[in-house]
């Protein structure tokens, strides 16, 4: 994949002088972004958020990335992305890099407990910024679900089906018959989760996006209310 160089070029950069980072020269600072409207924030710089970071850059849609270990932070200054040093569960954090202007949030923190917070945090103080977050189980999901979460993706199911995709395309089934099995079994499998925990009265957005709740209260609960994590990415473009 593209992204591979393209992360090993920063890599190289700042290894031999990664000791000399000044964390401080790191931190946003609110006169940076204070240009950006419509923004998507990235909560964690790891291997997910680089992906992220990758395919707004190449639709040339405005985004902030924040992540507190200053190596991921160096390397994506390396390659001028603006990356930031800082704890997106902090709303003065929050604030610095824009979000009361942003439209969505890309959560991708390794610690689900990070996770909870920033969807927290992000619910709390700045509700204007729909929220997608990837959950490490059910459990989590619910959490998160509860916190605020617009939408909170399963991390172990996309892996799968891509792998799946993988091994079936060596079948020599068609690209456009693969993307439709797919696409209908992740709908079948987050539809199926959705009922169980809804047939044990927990209401769950696991797996889906969802309208805002002025607009969801207006209409009726059809499959229309709800966008498939497959179309996720549409939804936001």
């Amino acid at each position: 994949m593209a992204l591979t160089p393209w992360l090993a070029a920063g890599g190289q950069l700042i290894a031999s002088r990664f000791e000399l980072v000044d964390v401080r020269s790191l931190l946003p600072v609110e006169s940076e972004t204070d240009d950006l409207h419509d923004h998507i924030i990235i909560c964690g710089f790891g291997r997910v958020g680089q992906i992220i970071a990758q395919l707004l850059s190449e639709r040339l849609i405005p985004f902030v990335a924040l992540d507190v270990r200053s190596d991921r932070v160096a390397m994506g200054r390396a390659l001028d992305l603006p990356v930031y040093f800082g704890d997106s569960g902090s709303p003065e954090v929050l604030h610095n890099v824009g979000a009361e202007r942003a439209c969505a949030a890309a959560i991708t923190l390794d610690s689900p407990g990070g996770n909870y917070r920033t969807v927290w945090a992000l619910s709390k103080h700045f509700p204007n910024v729909k929220t997608f977050v990837r959950a490490h189980d059910v459990d989590h999901g619910l959490n998160l679900e509860k916190a605020g979460a617009t939408a909170v993706v399963p991390e172990t199911v996309e892996p799968s089906l891509q792998l799946a995709a993988a091994v079936l395309s060596q079948a020599k089934i068609p690209s456009s018959e693969i993307a439709a099995t797919i696409n209908e079994f992740r709908s079948r499998h987050l539809r199926e989760l959705t009922e169980l925990y809804q047939d044990d009265g927990i209401p769950l957005n696991y797996g889906f996006g969802v309208m805002s709740k002025s607009k969801a209260q207006q209409s009726d609960s059809s499959d229309d209310n709800n966008v498939t994590l497959g179309n996720i990415k549409d939804s936001q473009e």
